[in-house]
């Protein structure tokens, strides 16, 4: 009997285990602990503004572009775009977002990317840099997206060239969410 309780605690010690390796929590994510490159943050949002509804997002950014290459990707996206501002240069970050509900009721969409103040740029000493308007290669990080949906693209800042710790934030009180859900913190570098 008691090899059966020792054997049943293992394999229940072995799941939880197994079960910590899931992607990370918001909770753990901060301004002083933004989450690496392709490491996926696990969060929520909040829809709905009469009857609110909660939706399980999951947010990676999947690589960085910066400097000359950052450029001229953006000259091929748009011969358009113009030079960062003197002592800036740009970065690109390729992103995937998923957005799922909780329930079969939940079909509430999120508008992502068009909001202005959705995806930010902090400073290594988090203050925020100035929004750009640039034209970003295809595919952009924008558009409705849907429970049950994932979405992958683009987003571009321009911070100081000298400031090799950049921060990019996700603030979910913008694109239709009602200000419930955590900001997240993902590193540019």
């Amino acid at each position: 009997m008691r090899k059966k309780i020792a054997t049943f605690t293992l394999i229940l010690f072995a799941l939880v285990f197994a079960a910590s390796l899931r992607p990370v929590l918001a909770q753990s994510n901060s301004s002083t602990n933004p989450a690496s490159i392709g490491d996926p943050v696990r969060s929520m949002v909040e829809l709905g503004s009469v009857y609110s509804n909660i939706y399980d997002i999951t947010i990676t950014v999947l690589e960085t572009v910066r400097g000359k290459e950052a450029m001229d990707r953006l000259k091929t996206a748009s011969p358009n775009n113009s030079m960062p501002p003197k002592g800036f240069e740009y970065i690109l970050a390729r992103v995937k977002f998923e957005m799922k509900g909780r329930a079969i009721t939940d079909i509430l969409t999120f508008d992502l990317g068009n909001a202005p103040l959705q995806w930010v740029a902090l400073a290594s000493d988090l203050t925020e840099y100035p929004q750009i308007s640039v034209t970003v290669p295809k595919p952009a990080l924008v558009g409705i997206i849907k429970p049950g949906d994932s979405m992958e693209g683009w987003v571009a800042f321009a911070v100081d060239r000298n400031d090799s710790k950049s921060v990019m934030v996700f603030d979910p009180d913008s694109g239709g969410a009602t200000g419930r859900g955590m900001t997240l913190f993902f590193k540019l570098y």
